[in-house]
Formats: C-alpha cells, structure tokens, sequence
C-alpha cells in the first residue's frame, strides 16, 4: 500500500467519490447555506501559486526563487472558491531549472492552511550559462498535480541583476484523489532525464541517460511495426492472434525493462498494491507508456500498464479540470474521410443520447477554426484521415490544410478556458508531438494549452472498425455510466483488446485528470 508523506495525514483533503464530482470540488464554491459554515473556519477561499525569480542577471550570480501560496488575488483577479480542511493540505513543490546551478534540494514541501498565505519557500540557484532560461514550478498534493507556473531568466554577462515580476497561477483545488500517482518525466541540458515518482511517498527524482541517446528513431520502428501489426490484424482466436499479442507483451517487457530507471521500477513496486491511476508529465515521446508491460523477477503485473490501470498524460502549462461538461457534441468529418467515419458519427450520436445536443457535422477549416476560437463548449469528435510526418500532424479539409499551428491564436489567447471542452481526435498517430523551438507541437498540447479539458488520440496508425469500437465504448463508459476519465478510457482499451491481435486498444493516449467526470 501507498505510504503516507512524513509528517502529513493519510488522505488529508481528499474527496470521497461522489464529491469528487461536485461542484464545490470544481471551484464553484459551497452549496447554499453551507458558505458560512465554512467561511466561519476559513475552508472556502481562493488560493495562488506564487512565485518571484529575477528575469535578468550576469552569470555565476546566486538568483534565489521564491514561492509562496497565498489567499486571493493582487492583481484584480476574480478566483473561484474550494473547501479546504481544518488541518490544511500538505504540498510537495518542485523545481525545474535544467540551465541553472542548483544550491540545494529542488523539491520542499510546503503546508497551506485555512485562514491563512502559506510559508515562503527559497529555492536556491546559480546562473552559469549565458542565454535565456526557463524555470517551472509544480505543486503536487500525494501524487495529485494541483498547478504550475513558468518563469523566465535571462543570464547576459556584464549586465546588473534586475528583478522579476511577481508570477501567479491559480489553483483551483487541493483536493488530492487518494491512490493516483503521478510519474514527473523532464529532459536536461545534457540529454538525460529525470524520472520521478510522486504519491503520498515522496521519492527522490533519478537521473536516467536513455542508451539510444534519442529515443525517436526507436518509438518509429516500434510503431513502424504496431502500423504493420494493426493492418494485418484479422479477428480469430488461432495461432497468428496468440503470436501477435505474444510478440506485443514482449516489446512491453523489453520496454518496462530498458526505459524505465530500476529504482522506479522497484518505487513502482512498493507502491502498486494502492495504485489507482497513473499519470505521466513531462517529455512523453521518450516511451509509448501505455505499452508498458511491467515484469521482473518477483513481480508481474495484471498484464499491460494501460490495461491494468487507468493511465493518462499531462503536457506543460496544462491546468487540472475535474469536470467535463458536454452540452453538445459537433464532428469533423472533411471529405476523403475513411469509409467508416460517417457510420462512427451515427454511431457516436446515438450512443451519446438526447441529453449530448446535435452539434453539427463539420466539413471546413475555417468552420473548426471560428468554432475553437468562439470558445466551442463541449464534445470536438474528429473522425478522419491525420497525416503525420518529420514536419507535424495534418488533416485535409474541404477548404485546405488543417495543422496545429491553426491553434496558435486560440492557444495563446486561452479560447477554451471558460468552456473546457473534450477534443477526441479518433485519427491516425493523432497524438503524435515534434520539436518546435522551445516546445513541442501537436494537436494534445496546442489543444490542451488553449483550455481544453480533456484529449484523446492515437499514437499509430490504427484500424478504422477498431477506432469506432473503442470510441464507442469510451463515450458509453465515461458518458452513459458515468465513470471518470481514467476509469472509461481503461475499459473502452478492455472492451476491444481482442480484435485478432490488433493493437489499437493500447494506441490511445488520454490527456486529462483521470477523475474527470462528465457533467451535464
């Protein structure tokens, strides 16, 4: 079972399942009548992730960084509310810092109390290298992601120290969902990477150099190979599926066994007996997660991570939303569409039901455009061709080209704050990433970035039958049931995993908290 982290108590703040689906969880504040209870004892208040670094300095300068949580907002900011106990939430806060010098421990944890602005932290650090450099601060409670923000330092030599702006993120909730775990993946200057594993144990992060320096030209291959296994998939239950799905378990051993560091194969180990979802942040083109199959000497899994437990991603500058609400579902259906698409939005309508209103069916770029960037709230359900190369994801509409630069405007300008839709984009390697500049662009984290709620898509090239099946047995879990995120994306990969070794059940990635829930 899950270890409680020093000093804290077990379960502290967390939610029982139905309120984790409640409006006050949400932030929208208490119920009626129950505001003065819990104002009486300082329970419901808006919180801030704050922090102060300076944005320039010469190099070999100490530069401390600064955070805080506080009450409120300095800047006019209306915050919304959420519960918070009398004995306050334990934080874990974490620094990313890969072009500084560190001067100390990089994580601390931080207690935030009712009534009152939280200690201030001091994370030490150095400028070396000339240049301009990112710093990311992260809060975790257990292995619950509750928020994050950037700041920027440029080091410049023969320049004096100048101070920063005071940075802020909210948070919309300290809530924590007891057995989530969360897998902290970053890349540093020098290519290797960082694992670390959060839960209600906080573990030290491990450094990790993957042997075949960049991992994309081995993930090609691999997926190279699931295309290959996918298109040859024909159902059955003979020797070819029995090989087929032996040759995929063996590609995830090999893969829990080379790409994950032993120490947080053996973390990983400790804490399984108390997992209830998994949640990767960071650099997730390193390893296909999803394929993992965990297995070493004394220990084996109930199969495939992904079909063991529910298991999401989280890209950066991606805030937490717990609800998903999903008054309307509209589908993007250009022509040249596989054969099946049409029949899929038939499908998904009905499956849907008369609660999910008719959004429309969409044939033109700018229509997906001025839909996106008007703050479309609800379901965006792609169901098309995605052509994915060395230059990025794109999908051919009536009226031209669709690619995610197209999302720049409504990334930057948060169009989908306010309304968080769900985008599932059930095309082929429709979550595939590549490097641009100082991010990584594709259509998880232009839409993500731009205030979705949720993503789904895929990761190779899938079936078009297997692709409606799994969408239909998503949207009839996580809608029709009632089940969150994480619970229906984990029985939708159930419900097709036998299609005559067809390995599109593992394809899907799901980009969200895994306790989202559909709300009306």
């Amino acid at each position: 079972m899950a270890k409680p982290m020093t000093g804290s108590t077990p379960h502290e703040t967390a939610l029982p399942p139905d309120a984790a689906r409640s409006p006050a969880d949400i932030g929208d504040g208490p119920p009626d009548g129950e505001r003065s209870r819990w104002d009486e004892g300082g329970g419901w208040e808006p919180r801030l992730l704050v922090a102060e670094l300076v944005e320039q300095a010469p190099p070999g300068r100490e530069v401390p960084l600064h955070v805080q949580v506080t009450r409120g907002s300095g800047d006019g900011t209306t915050l919304k509310v959420f519960p918070l106990a009398a004995q306050g939430a334990r934080l874990l806060i974490t620094v990313h810092a890969p072009r500084l010098l560190a001067l100390g421990d990089l994580q601390q944890e931080l207690l935030v109390l009712p009534g009152r602005d939280s200690d201030v932290l001091r994370f030490g650090l150095r400028t070396v290298a000339p240049g301009l450099h990112t710093v990311t601060v992260r809060a975790f409670h257990g292995g619950t992601f509750v928020g994050e923000l950037r700041a920027q330092i440029s080091v410049q030599a023969d320049t004096p120290a100048r101070d920063g702006p005071m940075l802020s993120a909210p948070l919309a909730t300290l809530a924590f969902d007891p057995g989530e775990v969360t897998l902290q993946v970053l890349k540093g200057p020098d290519g290797a990477y960082s694992f670390q594993l959060l839960s209600e144990t906080t573990y030290a992060p491990e450094s990790f150099r993957l042997q075949a320096g960049d991992a994309r030209a081995v993930i090609e291959r691999i997926y190279d190979e699931l295309r290959r296994t996918a298109a040859t998939a024909a159902p059955g239950t003979g020797t070819d599926q029995i090989e087929a799905r032996r040759r995929l378990r063996n590609l995830g051993v090999q893969l829990w066994a080379t790409a994950v560091p032993d120490a947080v194969q053996r973390q990983f180990w400790e804490e399984a007996d108390g997992i209830t979802s998994l949640t990767v942040l960071g650099d997730h083109d390193v390893v296909p997660w999803e394929l993992l199959y965990p297995l070493d000497d004394h220990h084996e899994g109930d199969g495939f991570l992904a079909e063991w437990l529910p298991v999401v991603r989280r890209v950066f500058g991606q805030e937490r939303v717990r609800a998903l609400s999903l008054p309307r579902a509209a589908f993007v259906v250009p022509p040249g569409s596989p054969p099946e698409a049409d029949q899929e939005v038939t499908a998904l309508r009905s499956a849907l039901g008369d609660a999910v209103r008719n959004g429309g069916t969409l044939t033109h770029r700018a229509a997906v455009s001025s839909l996106i960037e008007g703050g479309f709230d609800g379901l965006l359900h792609f169901a098309c061709h995605n052509a994915f190369t060395s230059s990025g994801s794109r999908v051919t509409m009536a009226d031209g080209p669709f690619d995610p630069i197209d999302l720049a405007y409504a990334t930057q300008s948060g169009a989908l704050r306010a309304s968080r839709p769900l985008v599932f984009f059930n095309a082929c390697r429709s979550a595939g990433e590549i490097d641009w500049f100082s991010s990584s662009l594709g259509w998880a984290p232009q839409f993500l970035r731009a205030g979705a709620g949720a993503f789904v898509g895929t990761l190779w090239p899938v079936r078009s039958d297997s692709a409606l099946l799994f969408a239909n047995a998503f949207y009839s879990h996580f809608v029709a049931k009632g089940q969150n995120l994480g619970e229906a994306s984990l029985q939708a990969r159930r419900a097709i995993r036998d299609q005559g070794g067809d390995p599109t059940w593992l394809a899907y990635a799901v980009y969200g908290s895994p306790a989202a829930c559909a709300a009306p």
